[in-house]
């Protein structure tokens, strides 16, 4: 009988720790929040929203920052409470320098870096031992 509560608790207690939905907020098209944690996705940057240099800028990252979000949808439906499993995130065992997580993201077996850099919404942006690339410039003055 204690057995058979000591697993009945250890079994809840799983059940606990590994929760069944998640809160999912898009806050830029490389940039999400889930169940209060902000992280970045790797592989890909996206133009800027609220540090924009130019309008058109502004405009391509609000154009990625909804099909981020359509993307996470088709996935997992609502994105409150959205069912564990939808997404799959590779974390990197170290945050960026402003404390987010690092993660590549897919989803259904699809890469979302691959899919918003074919549909020209983002740009390849992988930082390589720390050392990061030139970001694009968005406004088109060059790279």
């Amino acid at each position: 009988m204690a057995r058979r509560i000591k697993s009945a608790a250890f079994i809840a207690a799983l059940l606990i720790a590994t929760p069944a939905a998640a809160d999912i907020y898009v806050l830029d098209g490389d940039t999400i929040v889930v169940d209060r944690e902000h992280i970045r996705l790797t592989g890909f940057n996206t133009p800027e929203t609220r540090d924009a240099q130019c309008e058109s800028e502004r405009a391509l990252g609000y154009r990625a920052k909804a099909r981020l979000r359509d993307l996470l949808t088709m996935a997992c439906g609502p994105l409150a409470r959205a069912p564990a499993g939808c997404l799959t995130l590779e974390r990197l065992p170290t945050p960026d320098r402003y404390g987010r997580s690092l993660a590549r993201l897919t989803m259904q077996g699809r890469d979302v870096a691959e899919i918003l850099i074919s549909e020209g919404l983002a740009e390849p942006y992988d930082c390589a031992a720390g050392h990061c690339p030139r970001r694009r410039n968005w406004c088109g003055e060059g790279p």
